[in-house]
């Protein structure tokens, strides 16, 4: 009984994410290790699958992006248009387009700003608002300037 108000609760994110104006159209890739045995570390010094140099990136689907921060003062963009943001680390509610794929730490996601331009942030903390599952997911996410596409 009590987990219909998560449930709610997460019918209710996603529709408003799919449908805020403030919305971003976005693109999940999902981190491959390329090694040839993924189970071992790799060279010396290796702590985690973030030292990993032999990587490569699979889309695995595309969705919908709302900023979900409260708002702080920060530098506009060179044209006026636009902020940059307070920080490198933003959290944002996420709705994939279909919802057969779990979106998880160390993905990147690309917010799309028109034809030429996919932003890239890496996906570092799933945190959740709601103490009941199924849980209410926001993910924090850190900016990869490496993985901007211009085109």
């Amino acid at each position: 009984m009590l987990n219909t108000v998560p449930d709610a609760t997460n019918k209710m994110a996603r529709a408003v994410i799919m449908n805020h104006p403030n919305a971003y159209n976005c693109e999940i890739y999902r981190k491959i290790i390329d090694r040839v045995n993924p189970e071992t570390m790799g060279g010396l010094g290796v702590l985690g699958n973030d030292d990993e140099e032999d990587v490569r990136f699979d889309f695995v689907g595309i969705g919908y992006a709302l900023q979900a921060e409260t708002f702080q003062q920060s530098a506009m963009m060179d044209r006026q248009d636009a902020n940059n943001s307070y920080a490198n680390e933003i959290r944002f509610l996420i709705a994939p387009e279909d919802a057969d794929f779990e979106i998880v730490k160390h993905d990147v996601l690309y917010l799309l700003f028109g034809e030429n331009v996919k932003l890239a942030w890496e996906i570092v903390t799933v945190e959740t608002t709601v103490n009941i599952a199924p849980y209410t997911k926001r993910y924090v996410c850190n900016k990869r300037n490496d993985l901007d596409v211009f085109y």
